[in-house]
């Protein structure tokens, strides 16, 4: 019993559990969120961003219409990068520490609760070791979930001890983490009800204090103040009815209770369909199930006030996902709060009823057992929606992803075959269309591709890579006249995009509309400083309309920024035009040491030595370019005639 009463010990226990459970997850992969908040998000490589975090939710993302506003999530990102760049070991340790610390706040919640030594022990076990914890532990995303639940623990467990008799300060660590919790992300907003919750159900501990509640409601106000741009979108324009959410988090409720109590059939997509009436079969019967449920958790507690604040606790947790409409409708890391209260009710339970406490013990053995072999399958992207696509096979996502997966495996034979699926089972999916487009472009069957786009953009005539992926396809076939709406629309919704600018200026360019073309290459320049396409097209117009000075300075712009063996070439060329042999011949030799492939430059630099009157080295040049075989027919023979006048004239000089 000492290494349950001993918090240190129980510690160093849990620590040794999760170990094993989750030691060779260490270097599992990034997954799909991972990637645009993490991998290919930029801000977060630099520390001179931490206070940015807090005020400009947009830095959530590489791509900005994906704004969050999760500021403590990021700052761990950054310190993980600066440690150890995209090493996995360092991210998941991260994650893996989180879980033990809210495990650890678990364990001495329920000593405060449960008065017992064994319960609050086994309550954190199975909190630890449950499968549904998998993915908050191996997903890197998750984290967020993992730094609100450590904020809003931490805040309960503070109160707690505070109103039994505690320091003032724990009152002010309590309303602190919670702040935290909030900055981690917003399911934090139902913890002051929780704290409310406790205050109700716990008179023993004496007098309530209602007023100090207010710092909790009046930090939660602040937040939604701040967020109020994201939650107007996500309840102004919600991705299904309200009605239709209610209904459908009712059946999920017990979906949810059977995935806790049954963690066999465990996946990052579950098969699971929205309820579009509250007559219908499945919400009657899990109204049912769930009014059966709140009964039994009664009988079983003896109406005891700790009853109400797990059972409570256990449904406010869930409150927000559940209220709020999102893309997937049900998904394990949302339950991370919920199995808190779950967890220490189920231990209270087994630790009234002796008969049952080796049986408890056996369940966290299997329960190990199962999170270790769970944890497997988010070894990577392949392997876990793969396994997705096995237990969900009806459900468009799975199918999405792991086309995404195969993909980037470089089958793309099996790639499409998965888009395809993808979009036959959900035609009204924008992105199901949008990557079999990119997969079909890939594989060189552009009709198809031009099809696919055009099918996404029916559907949502704004999606702005649509619509610069189908106006290159277009621009490729010489559909100039349908390329240039969709890039001009392009340039309008995104005009911090450098690239789209290009391929507007390059499409200017095509049409004779020279200055739009100067303007647009100006802009992307600007936008990216460090866009070389910019630049070299921005020196070929200046060189096609004579204006060499500011063709010069672009040109070795571009050079500058790395080598690049059409600028060296059209750079020589220009000072040929000018008659600058010595010069030009400088630039060609530059660049076939810098970019040996570029065998044209040895036709320059032959040019330039002929100019120069040096009959040898120049014959030389010409054949190494000739040697090249990249020669067309017609310059092959001018060069071969001039070869044998060089020739002669070097026969007849004296040696």
């Amino acid at each position: 019993m000492g290494l349950f009463t001993s918090p240190a010990r129980f510690l160093g226990l849990v620590a040794l559990l999760l170990l094993g459970v989750y030691a060779g997850s260490f270097r599992n992969g990034f997954h799909y969120d991972d990637f645009h908040s993490l991998v290919e998000n930029p801000h977060i490589r630099d520390l001179g961003n931490l206070g940015r975090f807090f005020v400009d939710p947009q830095l959530f993302s590489s791509q900005p219409e994906r704004a969050m506003y999760r500021p403590l999530l990021l700052v761990s990102y950054a310190f993980n990068y600066q440690v150890s760049q995209y090493g996995l070991p360092g991210y998941h340790l991260v994650n893996w520490g989180l879980h033990l610390v809210c495990t650890f706040l678990v364990y001495l919640l329920g000593r405060s609760l449960l008065g017992s030594a064994l319960a609050p022990a086994l309550g954190a076990l199975f909190f630890a070791l449950h499968p549904l914890q998998v993915e908050v532990v191996n997903y890197i995303s998750s984290r967020s979930e993992t730094l609100a639940a450590c904020g809003c623990l931490g805040s309960l467990v503070a109160y707690a001890y505070w109103r039994r008799g505690g320091p003032v300060w724990l009152y002010g660590v309590s309303l602190g983490a919670l702040v935290c919790g909030l900055l981690g992300k917003s399911t934090a907003l139902a913890w002051p009800l929780v704290l409310a919750l406790y205050e109700w159900s716990q008179p023993a501990v004496g007098p309530r204090r209602w007023r100090f509640h207010l710092g909790y409601w009046l930090a939660a106000g602040l937040y939604l103040l701040f967020t109020q741009s994201m939650v107007a979108k996500a309840l102004g324009q919600p991705v299904r009815p309200l009605a239709v959410q209610f209904f459908t988090q009712l059946k999920a409720g017990v979906y949810y209770i059977y995935l806790t109590a049954v963690p066999l059939h465990l996946s990052v997509e579950h098969p699971f369909a929205e309820a579009l009436s509250l007559f219908s079969l499945p919400v009657v019967l899990a109204t049912l199930m769930l009014g059966s449920l709140g009964a039994v958790c009664w009988h079983l507690g003896k109406g005891g006030a700790s009853t109400w604040l797990l059972a409570g606790g256990a449904v406010l947790a869930l409150l927000p996902a559940s209220l709020v409409p999102l893309n997937v409708l049900v998904n394990e890391h949302r339950l991370y709060g919920s199995l808190v209260f779950v967890s220490l009710g189920l231990a209270a339970v087994v630790v009234r009823q002796d008969r049952l406490a080796w049986a408890g013990v056996g369940v966290l053995l299997v329960l190990g057992l199962l999170a270790h072999q769970r944890s497997q399958v988010w070894r990577d992207e392949l392997s876990l929606w793969q396994d997705a696509v096995a237990k969900a096979p009806g459900m468009y996502r799975t199918h999405l992803h792991l086309g995404g997966a195969l993909e980037q495996e470089g089958r793309l034979p099996e790639a499409l075959r998965s888009y395809q699926g993808a979009a036959q089972l959900a035609p009204e999916a924008v992105e199901a269309h949008y990557n079999l487009g990119n997969a079909l472009r890939q594989v060189g069957r552009f009709d198809e591709a031009a099809a696919a786009y055009a099918r996404a953009l029916a559907l949502e005539p704004d999606f702005f890579q649509a619509q610069v992926n189908l106006a290159a396809l277009y621009l490729q076939a010489g559909k100039a006249a349908q390329a240039e709406p969709l890039l001009r629309r392009a340039v309008q919704l995104r005009p911090e995009v450098a690239q789209t600018h290009l391929q507007l200026g390059v499409f200017c360019r095509t049409q004779g509309l020279l200055a739009e073309a100067e303007r647009e290459y100006q802009q992307a320049a600007a936008l990216r400083p460090d866009l070389v396409e910019a630049y070299f097209n921005l020196a070929n117009l200046y060189f096609d309309t004579d204006r060499y000075p500011q063709a010069i300075q672009a040109y070795q712009r571009t050079l500058a920024l790395g080598p690049h063996g059409d600028a060296y070439y059209n750079l020589g060329d220009l000072y040929l035009h000018q008659g600058e042999y010595q010069r030009a011949a400088e630039i060609f030799a530059q660049g076939l040491a810098r970019v040996p492939g570029t065998t044209k430059l040895s036709y320059g630099l032959g040019r330039a030595q002929d100019g120069l009157g040096l009959g040898r080295e120049a014959a030389a040049s010409y054949r190494t370019f000739l040697n090249s075989n990249q020669a067309p027919p017609a310059l092959a023979e001018q060069l071969r005639q001039r070869l044998q006048t060089l020739e002669n004239i070097t026969s007849q000089e004296p040696r």
